[in-house]
């Protein structure tokens, strides 16, 4: 798992992505999460949430699986 502090900017435009890519995002408990629309249930891989993305007071704390998304790396 990867976990990191992203801007809102940052974190809403992962989600818009994440939902093009087609995956349901959904703010259940104050926490964004992946859904597995067959069981309506948050989406896991190993036993972990996909994705998961926290309002906090300096951003949101984004947790997410490493196969799930990359990073940019010194502006490649």
């Amino acid at each position: 798992m990867v976990t990191r502090m992203w801007t809102k900017s940052q974190t809403q435009s992962t989600i818009k992505d994440l939902r093009k890519a087609g995956y349901t995002v959904e703010n259940r408990g104050g926490r964004y999460k992946i859904i597995d629309p067959e069981t309506g249930d948050v989406a896991k891989k190993n036993g972990k949430s996909l994705f998961t993305a926290l309002v906090g007071t300096r951003g949101y704390l984004v947790i997410y699986h490493p196969d799930l998304l990359t990073e940019k790396q010194n502006g490649l």
